[in-house]
């Protein structure tokens, strides 16, 4: 039987968030952490937050604990930088060790995450009831700021055109916009590992309730590089096929990630037919991931290094429209962890 992948505390996601990001804009896909690592990203991402794999078990974890998490990715196609921060109060679920029970808690408290175009602040709850599968819910407020070319483009359609031809002309024109919102987001995160490889599969549900100046219903939104409702969903998938070596403490793979938007049917008219999945997102490509020697007594643990390139198989523009499908989406990003304060009894 497959034993859970153990990670390191870090989609959708990316949205590339993607994770997922700016200083020239959001990540899309962050890398997918267990302890946290977007997207989503998303891409996208995301691109998200969760950790990446490790393969020896840890001890019991303590039965109150404060922890943090910081991450940092810097995005190339479409460009990004983004900094994602949280704090959490975690309560351990079980009073039994095991591969299936270490590590297990319900968790709750703030994440900050800011771009220069952007940002997201708000609060979210995390359960792990087993340490293959981990659910979180959270809400965030969303605002869109700073620089034409990465704050929110709103549009009338989604069947309109947002590549980056467009966008360089919207931003000559100033046509980009201020606004606000609120996002919530809900995700659920499976990983088991045999031996040496693991393999995890992470499905977050983006909800999208942002201003927009009518008549616009849709708008291009950095982080996941894709036209959102101004009220609706996006989702994103993203699956890993990983090999861990404990001993150098180093995690290669492959990342698989999707995106849809659905658009609410008042966005079309009779003239502007929707045209099903034309803005999908779909990228395929390798990451690595390497955690340097650190000391666990400190505040300062799992430093750790992500590099990953995905080519886009679907997109509306990056697959070989407007930029060359040779040049793939690309993610470099560093995190790390620790405990404000941990409770053992």
């Amino acid at each position: 039987m497959g034993e859970p992948a153990q990670e390191e505390p870090a989609q959708e996601e990316p949205a590339p968030e993607i994770a997922p990001e700016e200083q020239p804009s959001p990540v899309a896909s962050e890398p997918a952490t267990v302890d946290e690592p977007d997207t989503t990203a998303l891409d996208e991402g995301r691109p998200k937050d969760n950790a990446l794999p490790v393969a020896s078990g840890p001890p019991m974890a303590p039965k109150h604990r404060i922890t943090y998490l910081n991450a940092t990715f810097v995005r190339i196609n479409p460009i990004g930088l983004e900094n994602r921060f949280r704090v959490m109060y975690q309560r351990r679920l079980w009073g039994r060790s095991g591969k299936l029970f270490d590590n297990t808690y319900v968790g709750i408290g703030p994440r900050l995450d800011v771009a220069p175009s952007n940002t997201r602040v708000g609060g979210l709850i995390e359960v792990v009831p087993l340490a293959i599968l981990q659910l979180r819910a959270s809400y965030y407020m969303l605002a869109y700021f700073g620089s034409q070319k990465y704050k929110a483009h709103p549009f009338e359609s989604p069947n309109d055109d947002f590549g980056p031809d467009q966008i360089a002309e919207r931003v000559a024109n100033n046509q980009a916009i201020n606004t606000y919102g609120g996002q919530a987001e809900l995700s659920a995160l499976l990983q088991l590992k045999f031996g040496p490889i693991a393999v995890r599969n992470e499905f977050t549900g983006l909800n999208f309730q942002v201003n927009l100046p009518d008549p616009s219903d849709v708008y291009y939104d950095i982080r996941t590089d894709m036209l959102v409702p101004g009220r609706g969903w996006v989702i994103s998938n993203e699956s890993d096929l990983l090999y861990v070596n404990d001993k150098i403490r180093l995690t290669a793979g492959v990342r698989a990630t999707y995106l849809r938007a659905f658009y609410p049917p008042e966005v079309f008219g009779d003239a502007d037919p929707e045209v099903k999945g034309q803005n999908d997102h779909f990228r395929v490509g390798p990451l690595v991931t390497y955690r340097f020697k650190d000391r666990p007594e400190k505040r300062f643990v799992r430093p750790t290094l992500f590099v990953a390139a995905q080519w886009w198989v679907k997109h509306r523009y990056r697959a070989g429209q407007q930029v060359s499908q040779a040049m793939p989406l690309m993610v470099l990003g560093f995190l790390f962890s620790g405990d404000f304060w941990p409770k053992p009894r």
